[in-house]
């Protein structure tokens, strides 16, 4: 499943037959496109510190297997913020952030602290793989609103 435009259609948008347009929204969007490759590199680096550092708990309760809730949520938010920065197709996407969480995984099973596992690599896509659900699934639902209004 694609994404309504691809990174190229988006470098090449704004190009007009004069040159490059400078009209008020795509400054917006370039601003705004440029915060969200931020945010995005801003979350890799605190995910990625997170999941090398021995993190103690002090105290706090916990419940077995947090760690695999820990991984799904940071790679949910990793999905959104890579979604918003970087516009290609969802498989890719989904690769992409796969891939970076086998290498997490590789890395600390590398360490002496820490130890790698199968299971937080799988919590690792169904984060990832959650977020495009979700967003697949407010698409067609905004879709199916749009085709029952304009009916």
């Amino acid at each position: 499943m694609y994404r309504s435009k691809g990174l190229l259609t988006l470098v090449f948008s704004s190009r007009s037959k004069r040159g490059w347009s400078c009209n008020h929204k795509e400054k917006h969007m370039s601003r705004k496109k440029k915060w969200s490759v931020v945010i995005f590199l801003v979350l890799l680096v605190v995910i990625t510190t997170s999941f090398m550092m021995q993190i103690s708990t002090g105290g706090l309760p916990t419940f077995p297997h947090i760690d695999k809730v820990v991984h799904f949520v940071f790679f949910f938010a990793l999905a959104w913020a890579f979604y918003h920065a970087f516009p290609i197709p969802i498989v890719w996407a989904l690769l992409i952030l796969t891939a970076y969480g086998f290498l997490v995984e590789y890395v600390q099973g590398t360490l002496p602290h820490r130890s790698a596992s199968y299971g937080d690599l799988l919590a690792d896509a169904a984060g990832a793989g959650s977020f495009y659900l979700y967003t697949w699934w407010r698409v067609m639902r905004h879709r199916k609103r749009q085709a029952k209004l304009s009916s």
